[in-house]
Parts: structure tokens; sequence; C-alpha cells
């Protein structure tokens, strides 16, 4: 019975162990991070941001001046860090997780946050 037990707990340390490697390798980097974060605002509908009639419309012309081709860049970027955790990482903005990242794949955990962050992060967007 005991070696039994002894058999199977080996056995269970030597999974764990596999997975944990496999995560550890498969750990997604900052880039895919700031890529997904990056498809996700260039499929974003800003309407459903909670703006008034004004700002969305301040908004709207501020893109359109060419602002969003550096956005990324100058606005998300700097507020925009990832923390490793050896077997995930965790992307965040301004401290809140936005995004999880664990065998080369990286979802969005707060989609709310992002555009909002935005707009409290770079007021001209709402001027």
């Amino acid at each position: 019975m005991r070696k039994t037990i002894k058999r199977t707990i080996l056995i269970l340390a030597a999974i764990f162990a596999c997975v944990a490697v496999a995560m550890s390798l498969t750990n997604p980097s900052s880039n895919d991070h700031m890529n997904v974060v990056a498809d996700y605002l260039n499929k974003f509908d800003m309407s459903q941001i909670d703006l008034n009639e004004e700002e969305q419309a301040q908004y709207t012309a501020y893109m359109s001046s060419g602002a969003n081709a550096n956005l990324m860049d100058k606005v998300v970027k700097p507020m925009f860090n990832v923390q490793d955790y050896g077997l995930w990482s965790i992307g965040k903005i301004n401290d809140k997780a936005v995004t999880l990242g664990m065998f080369n794949k990286v979802i969005i955990i707060d989609e709310e946050e992002i555009p909002k962050a935005l707009i409290e992060r770079h007021p001209e967007a709402r001027e």
C-alpha cells in the first residue's frame, strides 16, 4: 500500500514538474501582451465608453487627426508593464491587471480598464 502511495505521489510530482516546465517555456513576452492590447484597441468602439456627445465628438476628431497612429507608442506603452511570474505573466495598466498570459496565449481579463485608462491618461482625447 505504501509503495502505491509513493508511486502515485512521484507520478503526480513528475506531471506537475512537466506542466511547470511547459508553462515556463511558453510564457508570453511583453510584446505578446502589447499586441493583444493593440488588437483590442484597433477593434474597440469608443461609443461603448460612457462619454457625453461632446466628449465623443472630441475624441473622434482627435483620433481622426492621425493621433491613432501614435496611440500605442505614446500613450499605451508608457503606462503598460508586464510582470513575469515565471509560469505566467500579467500585463498591467496603471497597476491594474488587464491581460493574463500563459501557454503562449494572452487574454484580456479587464476589457473596461484599457479604454478607461486611455481616456483618463490622455486628456487631449477629452478636450
